[in-house]
């Protein structure tokens, strides 16, 4: 993450959130929240997964999806696809630089800045989200009863 993406965000008190890291030819971008927490807010909140904008703020201008379809996933500037989970549960996409690139952190600068942005601010409001749809699954859990 850049150094002025960390200093607006730990200024807002946030600073467990998505980060980049660079390995060999490999960018993986790894969120803070898990797969399974993703597919969870897909499912009850898909709305908070946006980032709205344009002249009237009511622009979807980027969205935050999980796929079963792809291996990798992907993020630019519109959108971020998770696909896979490290060996913690947290989601992960992992795309490749291209051969021969020599400047791997400007590459991926340019190529995945606006979106690892626009993800943060996703990521920031969907821990008291999550939190919210656990408890209303569990309160809806305590009303069912199975008869045997």
């Amino acid at each position: 993450m850049c150094l002025k993406a960390q200093i607006f965000f730990r200024m807002k008190g946030k600073t467990n959130m998505a980060k980049v890291i660079i390995a060999g030819d490999a960018i993986v971008t790894k969120s803070d929240i898990t797969l399974e927490e993703l597919k969870l807010v897909k499912k009850y909140r898909p709305n908070t997964l946006k980032v709205l904008g344009g002249e009237d703020g009511k622009e979807v201008i980027f969205k935050v999806d999980v796929s079963e379809k792809s291996s990798s996933g992907s993020i630019n500037t519109y959108g971020a696809t998770f696909a896979k989970a490290d060996e913690s549960g947290k989601a992960v996409i992992t795309m490749v630089l291209p051969e021969g690139e020599k400047d791997a952190k400007t590459y991926a600068e340019d190529k995945i800045g606006v979106g690892i942005l626009h993800l943060l601010t996703v990521e920031e409001k969907l821990a008291d989200v999550i939190e919210e749809i656990k408890a209303e699954k569990d309160s809806v859990a305590e009303c069912i009863e199975v008869a045997e």
